[in-house]
């Protein structure tokens, strides 16, 4: 009778462990970020590059939750001890950049970047705009030709502390900092990285390069 009991009350008990864990599946809040691909926007009257980054976020929680804020780690040539940190500084229209000819405007940066939900197994597109925190008390970018390594971190509600989501590199040619000092939109693009719900927002595709440049 001790040991039938003792059984029972054993499976009882791995049970109940079963159905917690499974409401706490279904309530978890996973959200997740892709990233690779880097625009820089005709510079223009621009003081200083800015970076357009199209970033997916995707939650493979069931549960909803909140993305707080998301900053931006450059470092060239791996001089770790002069990488410039960005914070976002925008969120862009893309058809509006379009049709300002791949240029930054007050018309298609329409909002500061701000926290937003983020549903259960839903995915979210944004293209958003960095620029050099706390200008004007750090050294400037400037572009020069090498390698350049982005990380990409993200603040989320379900974590005290930020985590590094994606690490990716590009390599700027000379030639493509003089098309952008001529005032062209240079790519950056990661064909190893897919981007799926960012490039559905524009149908056409028209935000990639028309031809895959070498490196």
């Amino acid at each position: 009778m001790v040991a039938a009991l003792a059984l029972l009350l054993s499976i009882a008990a791995l049970a109940i462990g079963v159905i917690l864990l499974r409401k706490q599946r279904l309530s978890e809040f996973c959200p997740e970020m892709l990233a690779g691909d880097v625009i820089l926007p005709r510079a223009s009257r621009a003081r200083s590059p800015k970076l357009l980054l199209p970033l997916q976020f995707t939650n493979a929680g069931y549960g909803g939750g909140i993305v707080q804020w998301v900053a931006l780690r450059l470092t060239i040539d791996g001089q770790a001890d002069r990488s410039v940190l960005m914070s976002p500084v925008a969120e862009v229209d893309m058809q509006g950049f379009l049709q300002a000819k791949r240029q930054i405007t007050s018309a298609n940066a329409i909002d500061h970047f701000t926290a937003f939900a983020l549903d259960g197994k839903r995915a979210l597109a944004k293209f958003v705009l960095f620029d050099i925190s706390e200008r004007g008390r750090g050294e400037p970018l400037e572009l020069r030709p090498g390698r350049y390594r982005f990380e990409v971190f993200m603040k989320a509600s379900h974590c005290a502390e930020p985590r590094l989501e994606r690490t990716f590199d590009h390599v700027l040619t000379e030639k493509q900092i003089e098309e952008y000092r001529s005032d062209a939109t240079v790519y950056l693009i990661n064909y190893q990285m897919t981007l799926p719900a960012a490039r559905r927002e524009l149908a056409s595709g028209e935000w990639l390069p028309r031809t895959r440049e070498a490196a």
